[in-house]
């Protein structure tokens, strides 16, 4: 497996400059600066102890490290080898589409993996328009109830490296899907990939609130509002100066008026957690640390993500229409 790329994280020359001069000038008034009422205080995120199903979890994980996984080809890669585990898998597809009498065909399900890998999305494609990245959304529920719904949902899993459940009307361990989706789950595990990114269950089994999205039979959309929220992260203390600096800023900008501003602090872990139950238009970390960096930027479900750098654009959330990805601004074009 490939070694994963960090963020590089720098300070900006000017902006240290900047901020020696503030500390010459005001010197004398830090701490009344610091203890201005107007000031949002820096709340501590702690561990939540909320109950949340091992299925979600295990989900969660698999995707998070698919999703950092720095091998451009590997969906590619990944469904090539299924194409060819399928075709020799021949005579038990058949026989089992046979025993469940499905309207399926193998030759249907060969050309299903064929076509998915021909038009398989760019992973993290940038829109030279708007600047922003496709980047997978993260834990999806998607309602099936045949088997061709239920091997294009895996397939999606494989191909966006999102983490999908499939939430089946008539899930049986017997079915032809069941049999793909341990062919699928092979696969995966060959590529040292976490075949929880792929799980299958009766609907009413899984806690749907804790889906970042959920696609409906119908074609249904369901999500998480983002809010007029901006958070501030100091991962660091080092960056206690800054963060400040940064939230001064945003009080004193009309651009920012109608947003309410967060700073926190806490476990990276926590954070993380944290921010994705409460989509923010936007959201800053402030880290000497590349590797939480990377994968802060990665990990967070935001519309803007950026890292040491202060809210750089927070107005323009209006993401793309795609069920199974995310329309991200990020600062480090690297990064991707």
């Amino acid at each position: 497996m490939q070694e994963q790329g960090l963020v590089v994280v720098k300070d900006n020359f000017l902006t240290r400059i900047t901020q020696s001069i503030k500390r010459f000038f005001f010197k004398g008034r830090m701490k009344d600066l610091l203890e201005d009422t107007n000031r949002p205080k820096i709340k501590i995120i702690e561990s939540n102890e909320e109950f949340v199903q091992k299925e979600i979890v295990d989900a969660r994980r698999a995707y998070r490290k698919y999703v950092i996984n720095n091998n451009k080809n590997i969906s590619k890669d990944v469904l090539s080898y299924i194409s060819m585990k399928i075709e020799e898998n021949e005579e038990k597809i058949n026989q089992i589409i046979d025993i469940n009498n499905d309207s399926i065909t193998y030759q249907e399900i060969a050309e299903m993996v064929i076509e998915e890998k021909q038009q398989i999305v760019k992973f993290k494609a940038k829109n030279n328009k708007t600047g922003r990245y496709n980047v997978p959304v993260g834990v999806i529920g998607i309602e099936c109830d045949n088997v061709e719904d239920s091997i294009k949902a895996m397939l999606k899993a494989v191909s966006t490296r999102n983490a999908v459940i499939i939430l089946h009307n008539n899930f049986n361990i017997y079915s032809t899907e069941s049999l793909v989706l341990l062919i699928f789950k092979e696969c995966l595990k060959n590529f040292y990939i976490d075949d929880n990114i792929i799980q299958m269950f009766e609907k009413e089994e899984i806690d749907l609130s804790k889906l970042d999205k959920l696609i409906k039979k119908d074609g249904k959309i369901v999500g998480k509002d983002v809010k007029n929220t901006i958070y501030i992260y100091q991962e660091n203390k080092e960056y206690e100066n800054e963060v400040q600096n940064e939230i001064e800023r945003l009080q004193n900008n009309e651009l920012y008026k109608s947003y309410e501003i967060k700073p926190i602090a806490g476990e990276f872990g926590d954070i993380v957690n944290y921010l994705n139950e409460n989509e923010a238009s936007a959201v800053c970390m402030y880290t000497n640390n590349t590797q939480k960096a990377y994968k802060f930027i990665n990990w967070i479900n935001s519309p803007n993500v950026f890292v040491n750098t202060g809210i750089k654009k927070c107005n323009d959330t209006i993401q793309e229409n795609n069920d199974y990805f995310n329309s991200k601004f990020v600062l480090h074009e690297d990064v991707f």
